[in-house]
């Protein structure tokens, strides 16, 4: 992502809410850059780690100062472990809008398995053990978690303690 002013790539630090300019020292709210269901900021630096839905270059992305994995394709995510489980608390604990009941979980869905992008060994699909009846990836030899688009999403708007 360049920088509206000198067209310099803007650079972010995980944690922090804004992405800065080197060159001019301009910055560009997260927040402001933030799209599609689930809230992500595409920071578009390839990252060489293929997806694990549909095999395309996985891109550097910020989800609320988080660093995170996209595909540019798909729009799954892919977060460290530890990272997903912060992002899911604070996700939730925000939340103000309505809650979105879950759909009843599809047991078909547990039979589809996807390679780890990094050890290439099948991911453990289960449901997710919090709210919002969904179906995760994850792989914990590499501690690291898959998320189809719109997963996380219905995780933070489930209803049930905040």
């Amino acid at each position: 992502m360049n920088c509206q002013n000198c067209a310099a790539p803007l650079q972010w630090a995980p944690g922090s809410d804004v992405l800065k300019c080197q060159f001019c020292g301009s910055y560009r709210a997260l927040a402001e850059l933030a799209n599609g269901v689930d809230a992500v900021v595409v920071l578009e630096e390839p990252t060489a780690t293929p997806c694990p839905a549909c095999d395309t270059e996985l891109l550097t992305a910020a989800v609320d100062r988080i660093a995170a994995q996209v595909c540019p394709t798909c729009h799954g995510l892919l977060f460290a472990s530890e990272a997903f489980a912060h992002l899911v608390r604070h996700r939730r604990a925000e939340y103000s809008g309505a809650d979105r009941m879950p759909q009843p979980l599809d047991p078909d869905q547990l039979a589809g398995r996807v390679n780890c992008p990094h050890c290439k060994k099948p991911m453990d699909r289960h449901p997710y053990g919090g709210p919002g009846c969904q179906i995760i990836d994850c792989c914990t030899r590499c501690e690291i978690i898959w998320l189809d688009s719109g997963e996380l999403a219905a995780i933070e708007a489930a209803p049930g303690r905040r």
